[in-house]
């Protein structure tokens, strides 16, 4: 399982790289971190329920643990909850 820490601003051009970067565990199970997120944008929440998305349809596991105070307020404004982060996968 892959662990990756997201970052402390995930905003467009965070969410790009972030992309990126989960382009290349894709397939693979993920846990991702939250705690150093600070500040998050709608861009980055739809990019984060795309790669859920994107990994069930793969049939592998993700996962975003460690939700600090402030992300955790903006998923609430937006009417997401922290639990449509997670995909189980099949193995």
């Amino acid at each position: 399982m892959t662990a990756l820490p997201l970052p402390e601003t995930l905003d467009r051009k965070a969410a790009s790289e972030l992309s990126k970067a989960l382009l290349t565990h894709r397939g693979a199970d993920i846990v991702l971190d939250a705690a150093p997120v600070r500040k998050l944008g709608a861009i980055g929440v739809e990019l984060l329920i795309a790669a859920r998305l994107q990994w069930q349809n793969d049939g592998a596991g993700f996962e975003i643990r460690n939700w600090p105070d402030a992300a955790l307020q903006v998923l609430d404004r937006i009417g997401a909850a922290p639990e449509i982060f997670q995909a189980g996968g099949a193995r």
